[in-house]
């Protein structure tokens, strides 16, 4: 059964994208942590979690073409400005919110939107997040591998889209830099299931670490 850290498909467990992720240090969090207090973080991040998942809900509705529904200002500045820039950029999805998974990387997750953009084939994820972190580019190159292994359908690219503060702010990774951190998330899910072998070690799909260190080394070489 699927559950917050992992996705159960096939009866095989795989760790949530966002969970490996995570086992990268994240300094800047730790000073917002220490300038703030916890107890004030946590509310916040508990706050803008729930506006996330808010706004990625009404986006898929716009797509879908379905009724949009919005309590507050923010909310409707958001979707208003995502309106625009969805018919700006021609936005043709071809899969919403699709559960994606690999068992060379050993991870699943869950992508916002595979379609065209501008008349490019590309994978986009939507942010709520002030700026465009670099964990962020992580998980879209994920799920750009993750799609064209499961599909064998070449993209053009991915990007996220972070809305926040009446702003569209846009990144988007040209191949090169996909190659480039994949072996990055590979390290990642490596040290994840390190960090939680014993709770894996009967439960999660075979993983060759040698075989996973060698694969990116030799994209590292590239």
């Amino acid at each position: 059964m699927s559950d917050a850290n992992t996705y159960d498909i096939e009866g095989k467990q795989y760790p949530r994208m966002t969970r490996v992720i995570d086992i990268i240090s994240k300094p800047e969090f730790y000073r917002w942590y220490a300038k703030n207090g916890y107890e004030k973080c946590e509310s916040i991040k508990t706050d803008r979690a729930a506006f996330g998942t808010r706004v990625h809900q009404e986006i898929q509705n716009i797509l879908e073409n379905k009724d949009v529904w919005y309590d507050n200002e923010e909310m409707r500045v958001s979707l208003a400005l995502f309106k625009d820039w969805k018919e700006e950029h021609k936005l043709e999805p071809v899969a919403l919110e699709l559960t994606l998974h690999n068992d060379l990387l050993g991870i699943a997750g869950t992508c916002d939107y595979v379609g065209k953009i501008d008349d490019r084939l590309m994978l986009l994820d939507w942010k709520t997040s002030k700026q465009v972190y670099d964990t962020h580019k992580l998980q879209v190159a994920g799920y750009t591998y993750m799609y064209e292994q499961a599909t064998g359908k070449e993209l053009d690219g991915c990007g996220i889209i972070a809305i926040r503060d009446g702003k569209i702010r846009e990144k988007y990774l040209d191949r090169l830099e996909i190659n480039a951190l994949l072996p990055v998330l590979l390290a990642a899910s490596i040290a994840y299931r390190w960090k939680f072998r014993y709770k894996w070690e009967q439960t999660t799909v075979p993983f060759n670490y040698l075989q996973q260190l060698l694969y990116a080394n030799e994209y590292l070489k590239e």
